[in-house]
């Protein structure tokens, strides 16, 4: 084995110092370093060398290009497992299926429909082509529309005409059509697919229940059907009519549609004349009215829909039907890119380890 050699020996160029390691063996000594003989390759045509001289060049990167086109082959998998066609959410109106964020027209009444009784006939044909601003003329009805493109169909008529149509008293179509003109709101509204909520007094309404104008006609039972995550602005109006009841009306920034809503029930607990204000005398005869609505303050009445708007032919609640092929998932997408971009790193770590045209580490210096 290799030993130490004196301060004098290693001034001697070409020889190491060198003892034996088996037993009862004493020699050491120096012996000479004999030089490597340089490796012989054979020659080749210039143009075979050179295409040899450049694949020993390219070999050490070889394994690492082809580490780096399985991950490229691996993400664009991934990526093209995200951008699937994702299942599209429908929801039921009346009896038609309809996509989230589209359009419906609706259909004609129902022969047993109240409002064939309160309006006339011709309000129950096809929408006319041309439209008429007499504030006595009524809008065409129809029934089970969807509002999933605000902006797509404005309302053409009045004011008036629409709350005229939706069978409202005359008091009240005279003061909230004063008040939209005047823009005397009451409050604002935020609509989406699952409520119409007021900001100011927290006031919901059904969103599936909604007397909705468009062109020249006014659809009851509309539905709210916007796209997901979209909500639109509205313009909030409410007037009573000589019997107490508090209808509300809201017009939508975006198309202008006149139309009237109802609110979700509530039970409301009976008012103690403290909570109204009122003095015993008068606590007494509101109680004794034989309107219910009316033993409650103006502000906790409930803003129903029109008599003949609250007619349902429908059994149970229209709820939502997702798609056949399953829920869009984004998260778990998300954590197989990350994952995919860790397994990447650690295989291209493994295989310059493992390569052998990869710089060795570098020892550790011997002293001799």
């Amino acid at each position: 084995m290799r030993s130490r050699r004196s301060r004098a020996e290693r001034e001697q160029q070409g020889s190491r110092r060198w003892r034996c390691k088996q037993p009862g063996c004493l020699w050491a000594g120096l012996l000479p370093q004999p030089a490597l003989p340089a490796p012989r390759i054979p020659a080749l045509p210039s143009a075979l060398g050179a295409a040899t001289a450049l694949a020993r060049r390219a070999r050490p990167h070889a394994r690492q290009a082809l580490a780096l086109a399985a991950v490229g082959l691996l993400t664009a998998a991934a990526t093209a497992w995200m951008l699937r066609a994702k299942p599209v959410e429908t929801v039921m109106v009346g009896s038609h299926v309809v996509h989230r964020g589209t359009h419906l027209d609706g259909e004609r009444l129902a022969p047993t429909h109240p409002l064939h009784s309160r309006l006339p006939a011709q309000a129950m044909e096809a929408e006319p082509r041309g439209y008429s601003e007499a504030e006595g003329a009524l809008l065409r009805v129809r029934r089970h529309c969807a509002w999933g493109l605000p902006g797509r169909n404005p309302y053409r008529g009045s004011a008036v005409q629409a709350l005229q149509t939706a069978t409202l008293s005359p008091t009240v179509v005279k003061q909230i059509a004063s008040d939209i003109r005047a823009g005397r709101r009451v409050d604002r509204v935020r609509i989406d697919n699952s409520t119409i909520r007021a900001e100011r007094s927290g006031r919901e309404f059904d969103p599936q229940r909604v007397a909705m104008t468009y062109g020249m006609t006014l659809c009851v039972d509309t539905r709210i059907n916007l796209g997901a995550g979209h909500s639109e602005g509205a313009d909030l109006y409410e007037a009573m009519d000589d019997d107490g009841r508090i209808y509300a009306v809201m017009v939508p920034d975006a198309c202008g549609n006149v139309s009237v809503l109802g609110q979700r029930y509530v039970r409301e607990a009976a008012p103690t004349p403290a909570a109204t204000g009122l003095d015993a005398t008068a606590a007494s005869s509101t109680r004794a009215d034989p309107r219910p609505w009316m033993r409650l303050p103006p502000e906790e009445r409930i803003r129903q829909l029109p008599d003949g708007l609250r007619y349902a032919d429908r059994e149970g609640v229209d709820d939502v039907r997702p798609g056949t092929d399953g829920q869009p998932v984004n998260t778990p997408g998300s954590l197989a890119l990350s994952g995919l971009a860790l397994a990447a790193l650690w295989l291209v770590r493994r295989l310059r380890i493992r390569s052998p045209h990869a710089s060795p580490p570098r020892p550790r210096q011997h002293v001799d």
